[in-house]
Formats: C-alpha cells, structure tokens, sequence
C-alpha cells in the first residue's frame, strides 16, 4: 500500500471522526435551562402571547393573562425581538424554589411563529 493512499484513508477516517463528533455534540447549557429534571404542567397550543425584554432576559405574556410570565428556555435568536407578537406552543414547567415569586413558569418551546 503506498504512502499517498495510506495517508488518504487516514484523511477520511479523521474527518468522518471529526463529524459524527461535533454533530452528536449536546449543548449541556440549554438542557440546564430548560429544567428536565421538572415536571411538566401544562400544554400550551397555539397561543398568541408576547415576548419582552428585561434588563438581559426575555419573557413572554400570553395574551388574556395578567400576572403569568413565561420564560423561555429554548427561545430561537431570531425571536429574541422585545414587543414581538408570536403564536406559541409548549409546555410550561413550575418555577423552582430559588426563582422569581409567583406567577412565573418555565417555557419549553415546541413551535413559534411570527
């Protein structure tokens, strides 16, 4: 076996290696955000609601709620816009002790338009 082809069958290997690692990669920062280890206590389907922003963090407020806030622990970028109008769906998860005060539930979204 010569040294060219030697060297492109280690070519290959490395990159399929080089693949398969970095597309199975999780990013452990969402999970922990998105609270796994709580249960779930609600479905939310279709609902119009409305995202803010405070100081750094965005919320949303669905629409004909008064003093629920959800926040979003799988938000997409492109919907990190303050005042936007979104249709959402999801399921909401209870705080945990340590959060804000009452009223505020966690926000697994499943599916979000503009």
């Amino acid at each position: 076996m010569s040294i060219r082809k030697s060297m492109r069958y280690l070519f290959v290997f490395i990159s399929v290696f080089f693949l398969t690692f970095n597309s199975c990669k999780k990013d452990n920062k969402q999970d922990r955000a998105c609270f796994t280890d709580t249960t779930n206590t609600r479905q939310i389907v279709h609902e119009q609601a409305t995202i803010k922003l405070s100081g750094s963090e965005f919320y949303m407020y669905e629409e004909g709620t008064i003093d629920t806030k959800l926040i979003p622990c799988n938000l997409p970028i492109d919907f990190q816009v303050d005042n936007l109008q979104v249709t959402i769906s999801g399921y909401s998860k209870s705080s945990k002790e340590g959060w804000p005060a009452c009223c505020t539930e966690i926000l697994v979204i499943t599916k979000i338009t503009r």
